[in-house]
């Protein structure tokens, strides 16, 4: 063998193993499920007084296509559509807003292809109306959006900051040097509302959390935030690639791990219990029907 195809299989070695560890890997082997207590949720959901949600809506602010595998390692490199979803939880009171989404500038800046402006305008008002605005972490694509408002004077105590949230989110202001103070701790699980229950789920950040929501009919939901951005996640218990994970975006993995774990094994014994991940746009339309959600302004954004 010459020395040139020695040093071609040299290379294709080191690029093999660089695809697995990097792309493929979803280890560390061996970590325990973090279980999810899915009585307490319930008794939390209805500890809180008054009316619980009536429905779950949701608009689809930025796209960009990706591979499968950067975001759930082992899926593969077909190509995903990776969506910054915002949330209103449908209440008597006004709704609940849960991660408002990013701004076209910030869009712009994590390489997003497609902005839905009138989506934007819709989620604007979502927040000027409504009773509570909630993050599931602290990172721009969940939070850009609601510092962005332009009436955020008149938004900013509607939200629900934790004290590990609030180094996160004022590290992102632009502006002015403005600044948000006013938090609230929570506990490991603690309803804000009526139907409406925060789990402390820290791994993706060290103040990450899950929203967990019962509607009046009775049906379950569970917003799984960056724990589990795409279905896979949760469905196979494998996290995002090392190259996200480990590399361009830190986060505790094995923390991650456990979570996934423990959603899979709630799924599990819960069947009808509807998980939603963060960034899963595809699968969110695909499946909205089954899941009882209102896609609002159409299922595509495009650019303005």
């Amino acid at each position: 063998m010459g020395r040139f195809s020695k040093v071609v299989i040299v290379l294709l070695l080191a690029a093999g193993i660089a695809y697995y560890w990097l792309l493929v890997n979803a280890g560390p082997r061996g970590v325990a499920a973090r279980p999810f207590d899915i009585a307490a949720l319930r008794a939390a959901a209805n500890a809180e007084r008054g009316a619980k949600p009536t429905g779950i809506s949701f608009v689809i602010l930025a796209t960009r296509r990706i591979p499968s595998a950067s975001l759930a390692a082992g899926t593969g490199l077909r190509q995903v559509t990776s969506g910054v979803i915002a949330w209103r939880i449908d209440t008597p009171g006004g709704g609940i807003v849960l991660d408002p989404g990013l701004s076209p500038a910030d869009a712009d800046a994590m390489g997003f292809t497609g902005y839905n402006k009138a989506g934007m305008a819709l989620v604007d008002d979502w927040m000027g109306r409504a009773e509570l605005i909630l993050f599931s972490h602290a990172h721009v694509d969940h939070v850009g959006r609601f510092l962005d408002h332009p009436q955020f004077d008149d938004i900013a105590d509607k939200a629900l900051i934790t004290p590990g949230m609030l180094g996160g989110i004022n590290a992102l202001w632009r502006e002015n040097g403005s600044h948000i103070a006013k938090t609230r701790k929570l506990g490991p699980i603690e309803a804000v509302a009526p139907g409406v229950v925060v789990i402390q789920t820290p791994g993706h950040t060290p103040a990450s959390q899950m929203v967990y929501v019962q509607l009046a009919s009775g049906r379950e939901y569970l917003f799984t935030g960056d724990t589990a951005s795409l279905a896979p996640n949760f469905e196979r218990a494998t996290p995002r690639s090392r190259l996200l994970s480990d590399i361009l975006v830190p986060e505790d993995r094995p923390a991650v791990i456990g979570w996934l774990k423990g959603l899979k094994a709630l799924k599990e014994h819960n069947k009808a219990l509807v998980l939603l991940p963060s960034h899963d746009a595809d699968w969110v339309q695909e499946n909205r029907a089954a899941f009882g959600i209102v896609s609002e302004l159409g299922s595509k954004p495009s650019r303005d």
